[in-house]
Parts: structure tokens; sequence; C-alpha cells
């Protein structure tokens, strides 16, 4: 009986041992299992953030290309630039002004590729171009052109603008306004100009337009100080004896010189002072009494009367 309890007793101790052996290889899968999860779960990771970046990236590219390219340069002697606008996809539409003035527009009309020649104003003028293509993308230009013009502005004594002009075709006609009010039309047919129209009084911008039969266009823009001419009121006293000179001005009086009978020997002078003067002349029985006054103003600006007293 001892033998018997001493030799079962091993074999239930190798049971156990048995048991304990045999639950390894289900740990080990599980593991495994587990890890293998982990690396699928990694890889869509990969997968999904390396997708993503290609995208952006595509979608950067996209954009960037999609931008116009706008080229401009100058011909036909500097006085004309040449615009080329170049983009992937079609162009919606391009704007373009000189300074602040109204904005030219050009539409795309399915294009990909544009030219436009642009006349250059003479002066100082800053182009600006803004393109934008039917996508969004859009690409602006902007630079400074000085162009001398053939239009000269001369200030005269009397007080007028002196517009002259030396063309080489015939000239249709030519425009001027002042400051922002309506343009003057003077028809020229010839290829100069020689023309005087009146000054304003103070400080206004003149805009002078010349336009040839080729239709192509000059302009000046200038600043002019304007300045009126004197003011000469002659009239005869009470009993018709004498003149009666009244003169004034605004900037004020410089000097005056009467005539009298176109003799050299009665010419009479004198400085002035002041925007007012007042002053007799004898007529004379027997004389012409031909009277002829010259007045200059402190800008150096005259104005001229004649009179005769009738016999």
């Amino acid at each position: 009986m001892n033998q018997i309890l001493s030799t079962e007793v091993p074999n239930a101790e190798k049971k156990k041992k048995h048991k304990r052996t045999s639950s390894g290889p289900a740990d080990v899968k599980s593991v495994l299992k587990v890890f293998s999860i982990v690396l699928l779960i990694f890889a869509f990771f990969m997968i999904g953030t390396g997708s993503y970046a290609i995208y952006q990236n595509s979608q950067e590219t996209q954009t960037a290309h999609s931008n116009p390219t706008i080229t401009v340069e100058k011909i036909e002697n500097d006085t004309v630039v040449f615009l080329k606008v170049v983009s992937e996809v079609n162009i919606n539409e391009i704007t373009y002004q000189w300074n602040d003035e109204q904005e030219t527009t050009i539409s795309g009309n399915g294009r990909k590729y544009i030219e436009e020649r642009i006349d250059i104003p003479t002066g100082s003028n800053i182009l600006n171009i803004h393109v934008t293509d039917v996508n969004g993308g859009e690409n602006t230009y902007s630079d400074t052109y000085e162009l001398e013009s053939n239009i000269n502005l001369e200030a005269l004594e009397n007080g007028n603008i002196k517009i002259t002009y030396q063309g080489e075709v015939q000239i249709s006609y030519m425009t001027y306004r002042w400051d922002d009010e309506d343009e003057q039309t003077i028809n020229i047919n010839s290829t100069s100009i020689e023309q005087e129209i009146e000054a304003r009084k103070g400080t206004h911008t003149l805009t002078v337009v010349v336009v040839d039969v080729n239709n192509k266009t000059e302009t000046k823009v200038q600043e002019i100080k304007g300045v009126s001419k004197p003011t000469i009121d002659i009239g005869l006293n009470g009993d018709n004896t004498r003149y009666v000179i009244s003169l004034s001005d605004e900037t004020g009086l410089q000097e005056v010189v009467v005539t009298m009978n176109e003799d050299e020997n009665q010419k009479f002078g004198q400085k002035l002072s002041g925007t007012e003067f007042q002053f007799e002349m004898p007529i004379n029985e027997g004389s012409d009494n031909k009277m002829e006054v010259v007045v200059t103003n402190a800008e150096g600006v005259q104005e001229t009367r004649r009179v005769q007293f009738p016999k």
C-alpha cells in the first residue's frame, strides 16, 4: 500500500508540471497577435500620412504653377510697352492703369497667352497691372516709366499759355483741360501746333493731348501758376477835359507807361505799388488826343489799352 501511494504521487506532480508548461505557446501567440495588430495600425498610419503629404505637396505645386506670368518690355523708341501674360490655365482678365487713372480691362476669353501694346504717356508715370486666372490665381506688376514730351507749354507776358508742338505726321486735333473740367478740342490738320489759351488765376493742372491721323496720342500734364492781367479802366471827367485812368491788379501793380499821340517825346512812366492806382491826363484842343496805357503787374504780366477822344 505504501508503494501504491508513493507511485501515484509522482504521476500527479508530473501532470501538474505538464499543465504549467503547456500554457507557454498560447501566450506567445497572443503576443504575436497583438504585435501584428500594432504593426498593421502603424502601417496604416504611415500610409495615410504619406498620402496626405503627397496630396498637400501636389496642391501646393498646382497652386504655384497656376499663377500667371507677366512680362513687360519697351519697344518702338521706348514710347510703347509690350505686355505679355502667360498662364497654365485660362486667363480670366487683365487690368492696367497709369497712375490712379481709369483702368483698362482685357477679357481672357479662354486664352492662356495674351499680348497688348500700351502707349507710354509723357512725363513720369506709374504703370499698374493686375492679372487673374479662372482658378483664382493672380499676379501684379508695377513700375515707373519716364518719357519726354514734344509738347511745350510757355507762360506769356500777356497772361496766356502758349502751346507748341512739332510732329512727324499730320495732327488731327488737340485737347486741353484745366484740372478735372471738360476738355476743349481744337482742330489742327497740320504737323505743328502753335496755340494760345487763356490761363486760370492761381495754381492749376493743365492737361494737353495731341492726336495724329494714326490715332497716336501724346500727353503732357503740367502744373501752371496762372496770373490775371491788370485791369485798365479809362473814362472822362465831368467836363470832358481830362482822361481819368483807373488801374487795379490782384497781385499788385508794378509800373504804368502812357504814350500820347504815338510820340516818344510824350511818353511818361511811373513805378507803382499796391493793387489800385488812379490818375488823369489832359485832353488838348487841336490834338489827336490818342493815348496808349501799358500796365505791368507784380508778376510781370502786361495789359494795354488805346483810346482817342473824338474830335
